[in-house]
């Protein structure tokens, strides 16, 4: 498992860079990152290697955030993998909330996985 933080930023030039700069002057190493922007916001999901350096940055720096636990989880690296992963969550009722490539290599792919109940996920994987 892992700490998300969800931040939302502005969707303008210059945000990914201020909220970067942010953790990156706390000494906070990005593990992995994914962003989108949609209706004038930016939203980036980022896995900190140290959650309690981040929190206290991303308070810092004045940026709005929400923060929870997600699943690791390695996946073969092949059509059909994470459809199956998916079906079987929804089946159980599990909503997925965020989904963050971690890495891959070889023919594994790691993933951070949102969900709404994340007690069942764990069960089911």
């Amino acid at each position: 498992m892992a700490i998300e933080f969800d931040v939302v930023l502005p969707d303008r030039p210059g945000e990914l860079g201020r909220l970067a700069a942010a953790l990156a002057e706390n000494g906070v190493n990005i593990d992995a990152l994914a962003a989108h922007t949609a209706f004038g916001k930016g939203y980036v999901a980022v896995l900190p290697a140290e959650p309690g350096r981040a929190r206290d940055a991303l308070k810092r720096a004045g940026l709005t955030f929400t923060e929870r636990t997600v699943l690791t989880v390695q996946l073969e690296n092949r059509p059909g993998v994470l459809a199956d992963l998916a079906k079987r969550l929804g089946a159980a009722g599990v909503n997925i909330t965020s989904v963050v490539p971690i890495g891959s290599g070889g023919d594994r792919v790691q993933l951070a996985i949102g969900v709404d109940d994340l007690d069942k996920a764990r069960r089911i994987l």
